[in-house]
């Protein structure tokens, strides 16, 4: 584009607008990834696969303290990630997940859960349970399913103190 262009009153005050708004999102990631990076607990959120920075923080700071949990699988059902049930006499029917909960950290536990069957080239226990669901009841269940798994090994994560365990491959 030359300097006599007669869209360059009008391009160079956008440009100049997105540029400042780059600059500031670049300011924000790194104030972010700085949080995540000076607390311990988030830092052993994120060693499970598919988990970055934005779901370990949100993770954090949804479940806020896991002690008002009992168990570490009803943080599944907290998040909305089991199937709701219609009861009624004799008939028990299993439907969709109930979405009961945070449904931004819903979002990010499925985000992960997508990342640990389909990017994630290391071989673990969770990736190998996931892919044999995936295969019996199709890859958007089993997503649904490896997300409420991931939401109750971050919670396990956070009691105990412990890193991801990767797990063992078992020989063919």
């Amino acid at each position: 584009m030359g300097e006599d262009h007669q869209l360059l009153g009008v391009i160079a005050p956008l440009l100049s607008i997105h540029e400042q708004i780059c600059k500031q999102q670049s300011k924000f990631d790194d104030e972010v990834r700085q949080l995540a990076k000076s607390d311990e607990t988030t830092r052993r959120l994120m060693t499970v696969l598919g988990v970055g920075v934005v779901t370990a923080l949100t993770f954090r700071h949804t479940i806020d303290d896991p002690s008002r949990f009992r168990s570490a699988s009803s943080v599944g059902a907290y998040l909305g990630l089991t199937p709701r049930r219609n009861q009624s006499g004799e008939t028990d029917i299993n439907g969709k997940i109930s979405r009961w909960g945070d449904r931004l950290l819903r979002t990010y536990l499925y985000e992960a859960a997508t990342v640990l069957l389909y990017r994630t080239k290391k071989w673990s226990s969770l990736k190998a349970w996931g892919m044999k669901l995936a295969k019996r009841m199709g890859m958007r269940k089993a997503k649904v399913a490896i997300a409420r798994k991931i939401a109750i090994v971050l919670h396990c994560i956070w009691v105990d103190g412990r890193s991801f365990d990767w797990g063992q491959a078992k020989e063919a």
